[in-house]
């Protein structure tokens, strides 16, 4: 079966017609970015502005006394190089936050400037009864009876615990 299958593909290249397996993709030139020469920043800063501030803000190389200092410097140089493009996480702190949709708690999407808000959840935790087996005798059978209890325990109470040095 192979043979026969090598065979007609021989056969069609003899005849002139050849075999195309896939087309080339076409070859896009990068255009230069007119921003990078400009910024001073190299262009894998540009694509990749998160790994560009951990590595200019790593302890080992930082020259800044602080973490702060150092990202305020870099998120600035970010934000006059890539201005819209810039990641909201790295936006500096005294840039004003563009109005967004959000989401509001009757199903609407009203318009909202500025930081968002967070939203406390309130959950209520239902106590689940903590129901054991327990095997009782009744006459002269063992009898299974089930007990229920609701499980209020703190920290302290109940749990496997370990006193290594003393009372404390």
């Amino acid at each position: 079966m192979l043979t026969a299958l090598a065979m007609a593909m021989a056969l069609q290249q003899a005849a002139g017609s050849p075999v195309v397996w896939e087309t080339p993709a076409p070859v896009v030139e990068p255009t230069p970015a007119r921003e990078m020469a400009n910024s001073g920043l190299p262009a894998w800063a540009l694509a990749d502005p998160f790994g560009w501030e951990r590595s200019q803000c790593s302890p080992m190389i930082r020259r800044d006394p602080s973490l702060e200092a150092c990202q305020a410097r870099i998120r600035g140089d970010l934000h006059a190089a890539l201005g819209d493009r810039l990641p909201a996480g790295l936006l500096p702190a005294n840039t004003p936050v563009p109005c967004l949709a959000t989401p509001g708690d009757d199903g609407t999407y009203p318009i909202q400037c500025g930081v968002p808000e967070r939203r406390g959840t309130v959950v209520a935790s239902a106590q689940a009864p903590d129901c054991r087996p327990r095997p009782t005798r009744q006459g002269g059978s063992v009898v299974f009876i089930t007990e229920c209890r609701n499980e209020t325990r703190s920290d302290d109470e109940g749990g496997l615990s370990f006193r290594l040095f003393g009372k404390d």
